[in-house]
């Protein structure tokens, strides 16, 4: 099978996903103020993260500022329902790229 129709067929299977779907619900369904609050939770948390995986602990401010904004999603279902989807359809692609990742390690490693 070539690679190139297996990537085609991944992005329509991706495409056809309940995570996709949903996701896509979800942001549908939300005002421009719960989705940038969403998006700002999103990015604060990937900042930490990569603090983290950096072996730093994020900083003060940072985490204070996520529980802050997530105080403020919490009350807004709609940003809530996005911000959850987001997470799955996020952990969908990080299994995805787990497998593509472990290709690509026969070879460089």
């Amino acid at each position: 099978m070539n690679v190139y129709d297996c990537g085609n067929e991944l992005a329509r299977a991706m495409r056809e996903s309940h995570e996709f779907k949903k996701l896509k619900e979800a942001k549908a369904a939300l005002d421009p103020q719960g989705k940038e609050l969403a998006d700002k939770f999103i990015r604060l948390n990937m900042e930490a993260q990569i603090a983290q995986s950096q072996g730093k602990e994020p900083e003060k401010s940072v985490t204070e500022e996520i529980q802050n904004v997530y105080k403020v999603l919490a009350l807004n279902s709609a940003a809530m329902e996005y911000l959850n989807s987001f997470m799955r359809f996020n952990m969908m692609m990080n299994d995805v790229m787990k497998n593509i990742e472990s290709v690509v390690k026969e070879v460089t490693e």
